[in-house]
């Protein structure tokens, strides 16, 4: 799922920066898709989002520890995380 973003109304080359586009994997389908960019779009909605990669190959307590990781980013930072 990609969208093709804003119309570039300066006439350059510069990409709209209130727009961005994702590229998803090719065996993803559409519900995944769709679930992957609500889920973006609610965390744009809802605060400054983090986002972090996870290989498919990753285990429960590696996702787990990168959470718990994050987590403590966020309140070390005193930042409120949802």
């Amino acid at each position: 799922m990609s969208s093709t973003g804003a119309a570039n109304l300066k006439g350059d080359d510069e990409p709209d920066p209130s727009t961005f586009e994702f590229t998803v994997p090719s065996d993803w389908d559409n519900e995944l898709a769709l679930a992957f960019y609500e889920l973006v779009q609610k965390a744009l909605d809802d605060g400054f989002p983090v986002v972090v990669a996870v290989r498919k190959d990753a285990t429960p307590e590696q996702i787990s520890n990168i959470v718990d990781g994050i987590r403590a980013l966020v309140a070390n930072a005193g930042l409120a995380a949802t």
